[in-house]
C-alpha cells in the first residue's frame, strides 16, 4: 500500500486525492499490488489518448473506477461512440467532465439515444447534445420527462422546451427549486414572468448565470449611458447581450462608431435595434456597401440608420425587391433613393399596406399621379393614419375653405398633414388679417415660410409705403439674399424691429382688456337695470296703496 501511495504522490495526486482512488468505487475491492498494476498502466495509456497529467488526475478523481477497466474495454468504448457519430476529439473532451461515460455500456448509450429521440430529438441533435453535456446519459429517462413537466407548469410548451435544450442540455441537470428561484430573481430586477418564459427561450443559457453577475452586467452597461429601465427593455428583446462580455460590448460600440457614428448616436442606435450586438461588425460594413452600390453615399447612409437602425437588419435582396415594388407604384429608381433618404422606414412597410395608403387616399380625391407626387415631397403621407389625414381636412374646412380648397393646398404642400394644427391656424390668422385668405389655396407653398418672418416682411413694406395685396404678395417670399440686397436690412434685424410675439401679445393684451371692458359695460348694465326694476317696483307699490284707500 505504501508503494501504491507513493506512486500517486510523484505523479501528482494529494493525500485526499490518493485516499479517494484507493478506496473510491471499482478500486477499492483490489489488492493494493494488482491495484498499483493498473494506475500504472492506465495512467500511462490515457496519457497516450491525449490526456494531460492534470486531466488524468481530475478524471480519476471523479471516478476512480477508470482504474479499474482493463485497455481492451475502454479502446472498444472509443471504437463504439466513434460508431455512434462521435469523433476521437469529441470522446476525449466528453470524458474529461464525464468520465463515468468509459462506465456505460454501449447497449445503454444506444438505448439512451433511442430514449430521447422519442421526446422529439433527432440523432444527430442528441449526439450534438451529448458533445456539450455528457452527463446526459447518467440521467434516467424518466428523471428527464419529469423535468419536462416541471419545465410546462412555468409556461413552456413540450416543443419550446425541446428546442430550448437542444441549445442548453444542462438545463437538465437543474433542479427546478433552481430554475424557480431564478425566475423570481429575474422578476425583482423589473421582468415580469412572461418576459422571463420569452428571454429564457431565446437565451436558454440565462439559467446558468449567477444572478450576481446579471446584476453586475446591468451595472457595467449602464456606465456606458444607458438606465437601468434601458437595459432591462434592451435585453427584454435581445436577452444575448447577457452572454457578452462588457469588453465585447464597449468594443461593438468603438466599432459601430468607426463607421461614422458619435459615442451618443451608438449608444442610441443599440436602444433602438439591440440585436446589433449580435452582429459582426464587417457584416454591418459590407450592408454600408451594399447599399452604397444603389446610390447612396456613406454619409447618407449614416444619416438613414441614425433614424432606421433595422436598415442593418434587411436583407440587400430584401432592400432591392422593395426598390422595385416603389418603382411599380410610379417613382423612378433616383426618387425610390431620394423618398428613403428622407424616410428610410419605408423600407419597413408591407407593400400591400402603401397600395391600401393610396386607395384610401384617392377616395379622398386624389388620383395616384398626384399621391406619388406629394410623397415626393413629403414621404411620411406614408406614415399617418388616415383619420388623422381626414382631420386634417376637417380642420382646414374649419378654417374657411372648401373642401375642394383644402385638396388643392395639400396637393401644393403636402407637409401641411404634419403641421402642428396651432401652428396652421396661426399661419392662416395673420393671412386673413392681411387680406390674404386665397393665399393657402393659390400658392400653398409659401405657407412654409414662418409667420414671423411673413409679419415682419409686412410691416416693412407697410413703413415704407408699400401696401401688399393679392397682386403683389409675393413680396412678402422673395429670396432672403435678395431681400438683404434690395432693401439694406438683415433678416435678425427686421425679425428685431418687428417683433411677431411682441405684436401677439399686445394683440392678446388687447383683447385682454377689451374683454374687461365689456364685462364691465355688461356688470353696469346689469346694475342700471336693477335699479330700474326697484324704481318699478316702488312706483307699482305706491299705486296699490293708492287704491287700497279709496
Amino acid at each position: 500500500m505504501e508503494e501504491l501511495k507513493k506512486y500517486l504522490k510523484e505523479i501528482g495526486y494529494s493525500e485526499n486525492d490518493i485516499e479517494k482512488v484507493v478506496n473510491g468505487y471499482g478500486t477499492s475491492g483490489l489488492k493494493p499490488e494488482t491495484l498499483l498494476d493498473n494506475i500504472k498502466r492506465n495512467y500511462e495509456f490515457f496519457i497516450s489518448l491525449g490526456y494531460n497529467q492534470e486531466e488524468v488526475i481530475k478524471m480519476t478523481k471523479m471516478h476512480p473506477a477508470l482504474y479499474g477497466y482493463s485497455i481492451e474495454n475502454i479502446k472498444q468504448k472509443i471504437e463504439d461512440l466513434k460508431q455512434l457519430g462521435y469523433s476521437q476529439e469529441d470522446i476525449l473532451k466528453m470524458s474529461k467532465t464525464a468520465p463515468a461515460l468509459y462506465g456505460y455500456s454501449i447497449e445503454n448509450i444506444k438505448q439512451k439515444i433511442e430514449d430521447l429521440k422519442k421526446l422529439g430529438y433527432n440523432q444527430e441533435e442528441v449526439i450534438k447534445m451529448t458533445k456539450t453535456h455528457p452527463a446526459l446519459y447518467g440521467y434516467s429517462i424518466e428523471n428527464i420527462k419529469q423535468k419536462i413537466e416541471d419545465l410546462k407548469q412555468l409556461g413552456y410548451s413540450q416543443e419550446e422546451i425541446i428546442k430550448m435544450t437542444k441549445m442548453l442540455p444542462a438545463i437538465y441537470s437543474y433542479s427546478i427549486d433552481y430554475i424557480s428561484q431564478k425566475i423570481e430573481d429575474l422578476k425583482n430586477l423589473g421582468y415580469s414572468q412572461e418576459e422571463i418564459i420569452k428571454m429564457t427561450k431565446m437565451q436558454p443559457a440565462l439559467y446558468g448565470y449567477r444572478i450576481e453577475n446579471i446584476k453586475q452586467k446591468i451595472e457595467d452597461i449602464k456606465q456606458l449611458g444607458y438606465s437601468q429601465e434601458e437595459v432591462i427593455k434592451i435585453t427584454k428583446g435581445e436577452p444575448i447581450i447577457y452572454c457578452l462580455s462588457i469588453e465585447n460590448i464597449k468594443q461593438k460600440i468603438e466599432d459601430i462608431k468607426n463607421l461614422g457614428y458619435s459615442q451618443e448616436e451608438a449608444i442610441k442606435i443599440t436602444k433602438n435595434m439591440p440585436s446589433i450586438y449580435g452582429y459582426n461588425v464587417e457584416t454591418l460594413k459590407q450592408k454600408i456597401e451594399d447599399l452604397k452600390s444603389l446610390g447612396y453615399s456613406q454619409e447618407e447612409l449614416i444619416k438613414m440608420t441614425k433614424m432606421l437602425p433595422a436598415l442593418y437588419s434587411y436583407s440587400i435582396e430584401t432592400i432591392k425587391q422593395k426598390i422595385e415594388d416603389l418603382k411599380q407604384l410610379g417613382y423612378s429608381q433616383e426618387e425610390v433613393i431620394k423618398i428613403t433618404k428622407n424616410m428610410p422606414s419605408i423600407y419597413g412597410y408591407n407593400m400591400e399596406s402603401l397600395k391600401q395608403k393610396i386607395k384610401d387616399l384617392e377616395v379622398l380625391g386624389y388620383s395616384q399621379p398626384e399621391i406619388i407626387k406629394m410623397t415626393k415631397t413629403f414621404t411620411q403621407i406614408y406614415s399617418l393614419d388616415i383619420e388623422s389625414i381626414k382631420q386634417r381636412i376637417e380642420d382646414l374646412k374649419n378654417l374657411g375653405y372648401s373642401r375642394e380648397e383644402v385638396i388643392k393646398i395639400t396637393k401644393g404642400l403636402p407637409s401641411i398633414y404634419g403641421f402642428n394644427i396651432e401652428n396652421i391656424k396661426q399661419k392662416i390668422k395673420f393671412y386673413d388679417s392681411i387680406g390674404l385668405h386665397s393665399l393657402a389655396v393659390k400658392d400653398s407653398k409659401q405657407l412654409m415660410q414662418s409667420t414671423a418672418l411673413s409679419y415682419a416682411r409686412y410691416m416693412f413694406y407697410k413703413d415704407n409705403g408699400i401696401e401688399i395685396d393679392e397682386n403683389n404678395y409675393r413680396k412678402l417670399f422673395i429670396n432672403q439674399k435678395k431681400f438683404e440686397n434690395q432693401y439694406g436690412i438683415k433678416k435678425e434685424e427686421l425679425l428685431s424691429k418687428y417683433d411677431y410675439k411682441e405684436y401677439m401679445e399686445s394683440i392678446e393684451k388687447k383683447n385682454t382688456q377689451e374683454l374687461g371692458e365689456e364685462t364691465l359695460e355688461e356688470q353696469n348694465d346689469t346694475e342700471l337695470i336693477d335699479s330700474i326694476d326697484e324704481e318699478q317696483a316702488k312706483h307699482q307699490k305706491a299705486i296699490r296703496n293708492k287704491e287700497q284707500r279709496k
